[in-house]
């Protein structure tokens, strides 16, 4: 077995470094990996405000707009009511938009915003509408934990009227369109880490163990496989129908896409079409269709018709019709989510409150692992920006050393040569020396 290489050291150095750096979490290291975090916390702020308070944007469009509003907000007028209006979308903007970021973001160790506020939201809609008989209730403000007495409060209750699907959707459009904008947002950081790595020559380590890593599931080692080649031939439309669906595997979109070098609009354009416009909006639908009784009957009803009895393949499995089972389905799922969110009533109130209860500490669990995730992700870049910093001053002393070397081997060989010549030329002048003598000598 011959000698290591130079690259050989290189690359077990940095094997070395990477495992260790898988080490550093709160349970191995707690001090370190908070000190890291703490630091790549206060560059990471520094740095986006810096950014942001010195773009043109900032500089020309926002200041100008805020100063107008602290003026118009400081004068008494009907235009307050405006104001309001306006205050209130930019809350409800900022925690769905926040929601969806904290969905996506980290690399599938997101927070699931969606089944903790979005959708337990349509569940209170429906419920609200279904009480009230239009739509014609205050949902906004159901964000930022508040307890408002007048969100979901009947203003014109109609005993006698039923909401209308549409009247319901639109009544959910703007939080799911608002989520599904942050959940396309929060794929942009992968993504941009990805497209660096890329255009600087580097290797992707996310993508070199996301394509190098051996899945014990021969079906998601397939689709990871297949969506990539995919990706890959089709573009925008491949990254619009890949973010169109609740996919398990779209985390890998971002890398993927950055490591090809997709343009960023391309990227972020179609995966904001997807999952703001219809991903998110689809799946406010199909919670409409759970959470309406008369819609999850019309649905059943509906596959009853279009299935025959004697072509039913759920009798052969489950010696039931598919309707039936169906039914059933969402019926559970109907009821459980309501106990979970503290919708049941009357003689359930034990029963909702044990739920309530759980699913408060279910919050807690998915916010704490949420939380401890991100700090362990921002420790261990830190530390790869450090441990890559490190390579690179080995790096460089080893280049300055091969240089000191070269100056070395220079002047040892300069001076070689110069004395080489000097000797030489004192054996020219000690035989010049001699001949005069010898002339001297036969003149005298």
């Amino acid at each position: 077995m011959g000698a290591k290489t130079e690259k050989d050291r290189e690359a077990e150095l940095k094997e070395s470094l990477a495992a260790e750096r898988r080490k550093l979490t709160l349970l191995r290291s707690p001090l370190r990996t908070l000190r890291l975090f703490v630091i790549t916390l206060v560059e990471t702020i520094k740095a986006y405000t810096v950014y942001c308070l010195t773009h043109r944007v900032s500089i020309y469009v926002l200041a100008p707009l805020l100063l107008v509003y602290l003026v118009v907000n400081n004068i008494e007028g009907a235009h307050h009511g405006f104001l309001d209006e306006f205050e209130t979308y930019c809350e409800m903007f900022f925690w769905w938009f926040g929601l969806g970021v904290l969905s996506s973001v980290g690399l599938g160790t997101g927070m699931h915003t969606g089944v903790l506020f979005l959708f337990p939201h349509i569940l209170k809609v429906c419920l609200a509408a279904a009480q009230c008989g239009n739509t014609l209730f205050e949902s906004r403000t159901d964000i930022w934990f508040r307890s408002d007495p007048t969100t979901f409060l009947c203003t014109a209750a109609d005993a006698s009227g039923t909401a209308s699907f549409g009247e319901m959707f639109l009544k959910v459009f703007l939080p799911c369109m608002m989520w599904g904008a942050g959940t396309a947002a929060g794929e942009i950081p992968p993504y941009w880490i990805s497209r660096a790595a890329a255009l600087a020559g580097q290797v992707d380590q996310e993508y070199e163990e996301m394509m190098n890593s051996e899945s014990s599931n021969n079906a998601l080692k397939w689709m990871k496989e297949w969506m990539i080649n995919f990706l890959q031939n089709h573009g925008f439309w491949g990254v619009f129908l890949m973010a169109a669906w609740p996919n398990m595997a779209f985390d890998l979109c971002g890398i993927c896409c950055g490591h090809f070098l997709m343009p960023f609009w391309s990227f972020f354009g179609a995966t904001f079409l997807g999952k703001a416009l219809v991903k998110a909006p689809s799946q406010a639908c199909v919670f409409i269709m759970i959470f309406t009784p008369r819609y999850m009957e019309l649905v059943v009803r509906t596959i009853e018709q279009l299935i025959p009895d004697s072509m039913d393949p759920c009798r052969f499995v489950a010696a039931k019709d598919c309707h039936v089972l169906l039914h059933d389905l969402l019926q559970n799922v109907q009821s459980n989510f309501t106990a979970q969110v503290g919708g049941e009533t009357g003689a359930a109130v034990a029963k909702t409150s044990f739920f309530k209860a759980a699913w408060g500490w279910v919050m807690v669990i998915f916010i704490g692992y949420f939380v401890v995730s991100c700090i362990e992700q921002f420790a261990q870049q830190k530390q790869k920006e450090l441990d890559d910093a490190r390579i690179e001053e080995l790096q460089l002393l080893k280049a300055a050393w091969g240089w000191v070397m070269v100056i070395f081997i220079g002047y040892f060989v300069v001076s070689c040569i110069e004395q080489f010549a000097q000797q030489k030329q004192k054996e020219l002048d000690d035989a010049r020396i001699e001949e005069l003598q010898l002339l001297q000598g036969c003149l005298g």
